[in-house]
Order: structure tokens, then C-alpha cells, then sequence
């Protein structure tokens, strides 16, 4: 798994509209079929849609909003948005028993809200004081919630069944439900996709190499999900495409000869496989 995808994974997470659903870049090369897919025949036309919007107007505004905005100015709009992450990681970690992620996040907004101006700078780096990699749907895969289906959005890209949670939880309690006017609002939402997009232009080559655009994408994204709920060390490899009959009902069940029976706890099970 390529690093420099890894270091992105913030930013494609903060805001999983973007860069018709680039923020699956994260992996190898992706195969022709998913038996995790079974609405591909809707997703597909989605992803053709998204990447339409992405090429009009997402890719020209990033492209000039690197262009034209000095760097510190990108750096701190980034930082700025990269806070509200941190201030999510929070609940998120807890919610998980990881004391020790929740605690670095606290720490992180106060110094970054505080002597960052209001986390335009990134204090809590030069501190090293670590960030954290938290969102609501590991909360639900590490309490055995399966992913159900993989869904391809309308200008929010990839995600599935069980990771909506996360978006939807940044919505209805992040700052856009307490920014007034409505027109400030919608200035928020709109330099938050920008700077996101931004944050990825350097993978678009990578998404232009590949034969089966919509395929890459998906397999990675779903590898990603999985590698996230596990902290990088999953039980097994998550099989993709065609490489393993249709996954059975059980969810916590091994798919290859050489896996192992799974823990029940929920820390150790399984849970992020996808579930048609």
C-alpha cells in the first residue's frame, strides 16, 4: 500500500465528496468485478456523473486554488478544517475505548484552537502531539456492525451503507448547523471542498493510469475502510472482486483456507467486511 495515499486519507475522509471518489486511492490495482457490489449497475452511472461535476468545476477551482492562493494562505484554510477533524476524532475514539487517540485529539484542538488561531496553525504538530485517524463508522465496524453495500453518492462519492454514519454526524452537528447567514453556510461547504480537492490533485494520475476507473476506485476504497476499522493490522486480507465466491451471511466468518477463527470481542471481529 502506497504511503504517500496513506497521508492523504485525512482529507479524503473530512469530506468524501470529492475527486469522484479518488479517496480510494489507496491501494493496487483494482479488478473488473466486486462481489460487493451488487448495485454496480447504478453506482457506475453515478461515478460517470461525479467525474463530469469533478472535470467542470471540483478539478478547475482546486487547480486555480493552488494557483492563485499564496501558501500560507492554503496551509492555514487547510489547517482550519483539519481541526474540525480533530474535534470529531474525539467522540469517535472514545467510543471505541481508545483513551490514549482521544486524549491526543483533545489536545490538539485546544493547542491548535488556542494558540493556532482558531487552527489556522498547526501548533500541535510542532508539539508532536499525534493525530488521530478516528470517524463513526469504525465506531460501528468495531462494535460488529457490518458495511452492508457499496454506494456511489451523487456528488458525495464512495462510501458504504455503515460509513454514511460519518458524514452524516459532521453534517448535522458540525459547524454548518450553527453558521448564519445561509449564504456563509454555503461558503463554508464550499472552500471545505475545495481545499479537499486541492489536497489530491497529485493523485489524479494515478486514477487517469488506471484501466477500470470505477473499479480502482471502488476495491481501494473498500480495502481502505477495512485496513481503518483495524488500525493498518487487519485479521486477513479483504478479498475483492472475483477471487472468492459470494461472502455468506455470517459476517465474521474467514474466506480463505488459511484464515483463522475470529475473536467474538468486538475489537477482533471482522466487522468491516463488506455485506451485500
Amino acid at each position: 500500500m502506497n504511503n504517500n495515499f496513506l497521508n492523504m486519507s485525512h482529507s479524503t475522509m473530512r469530506y468524501p465528496l470529492l475527486c469522484l471518489a479518488v479517496a480510494g486511492l489507496l491501494a493496487g490495482c483494482a479488478t473488473s468485478r466486486n462481489n460487493y457490489d451488487p448495485l454496480e449497475s447504478i453506482n457506475r452511472p453515478i461515478y460517470s456523473f461525479n467525474k463530469g461535476v469533478d472535470k467542470v468545476v471540483l478539478h478547475p477551482l482546486a487547480t486555480a486554488w493552488t494557483t492563485v492562493l499564496p501558501s500560507p494562505v492554503q496551509t492555514g484554510v487547510h489547517n482550519f478544517f483539519e481541526n474540525i477533524v480533530d474535534l470529531f476524532a474525539i467522540p469517535a475514539a472514545l467510543l471505541q475505548g481508545k483513551g490514549t487517540d482521544a486524549a491526543h485529539s483533545f489536545g490538539r484542538v485546544v493547542v491548535n484552537t488556542t494558540v493556532g488561531i482558531g487552527g489556522l496553525i498547526d501548533v500541535a504538530s510542532k508539539l508532536d502531539i499525534p493525530k488521530s485517524d478516528e470517524d463513526f463508522g469504525q465506531v460501528l465496524g468495531y462494535w460488529g456492525v457490518p458495511t452492508g453495500p457499496y454506494l456511489m453518492l451523487p456528488l458525495l462519492g464512495p462510501i458504504t451503507v455503515r460509513d454514511a454514519i460519518d458524514p452524516a454526524v459532521r453534517f448535522t452537528a458540525g459547524p454548518t448547523t450553527y453558521i448564519n447567514p445561509e449564504s456563509a453556510r454555503y461558503a463554508y461547504v464550499g472552500v471545505n471542498a475545495v481545499d479537499a480537492r486541492a489536497q489530491l490533485l497529485p493523485l489524479d494520475k494515478v486514477l487517469d493510469d488506471q484501466y477500470d476507473q470505477y473499479a480502482f476506485v471502488r476495491d481501494t476504497y473498500l480495502q481502505r475502510r477495512w485496513y481503518k476499522v483495524y488500525d493498518g493490522n487487519p485479521p486477513y486480507s479483504l478479498p475483492m472482486a472475483g477471487d472468492v465466491p459470494d461472502p455468506s451471511p455470517q459476517a465474521d466468518a474467514p474466506v480463505s483456507s488459511g484464515d483463522t477463527a475470529m475473536p467474538a470481542s468486538p475489537a477482533s471481529a471482522p466487522a468491516a467486511e463488506p455485506q451485500p
